[in-house]
């Protein structure tokens, strides 16, 4: 399974890059993460510098099964005014293809009307869009897993790849994070 982590300046770091290791130690998921600019460096929110794997204008995006779209207030700002980003959303959600989201990012799918409906988390005061907030770790929906904060990030990660794998790909991964 192919999947794609966006960053854009502002990203906030531990959702983005313990989504991405969680993934890897899976060894189920192949994850690059992808540059929504025309650098493969990005700047987090706490100013780590990170050089992506790719630029989003570089990608076959067909060739990714889901994509995460992390936190971090500047970031999510960065990836919702991006026609680009908006419109790779519009496409793998209308064709059945999964987007998560983390902290402020799920913003964007209410606005864009992908939470309609739905239970989701977020943020507290990012909820858009009409679907029904809950305050939780993350909620699991058919096609999009939204995650609430930074503190929620190894749930969240975790969810999505109990999604895919099962809760024993999960089990799997465990004793080298939690130093079983």
């Amino acid at each position: 399974m192919n999947a794609m982590i966006l960053l854009a300046d502002g990203f906030e770091t531990v959702e983005a890059l313990m989504t991405l290791d969680l993934f890897k130690r899976s060894h189920k998921i192949t994850v690059d993460t992808v540059s929504i600019s025309s650098s493969l460096e990005v700047v987090s929110s706490a100013n780590v510098k990170v050089i992506a794997d790719k630029k989003l204008s570089e990608i076959d995006a067909n060739l990714y099964d889901f994509m995460v779209l992390p936190g971090g207030k500047l970031g999510v700002e960065n990836l919702g005014k991006s026609h680009e980003v908006r419109a790779l959303i519009q496409d793998y959600l209308e064709r059945g293809k999964d987007v998560h989201a983390i902290c402020a990012a799920p913003s964007i799918l209410g606005e864009m009307g992908y939470l309609d409906d739905l239970k989701y988390t977020c943020f507290p005061g990012f909820q858009r869009g009409k679907g029904e907030y809950v305050h939780t770790g993350y909620v699991e929906t058919p096609h999009i897993i939204t995650g609430h904060s930074m503190g929620f990030t190894m749930d969240f990660a975790k969810a999505i790849i109990a999604h895919y794998f099962g809760s024993c790909a999960v089990e799997a991964i465990l004793p080298g994070v939690e130093g079983r």
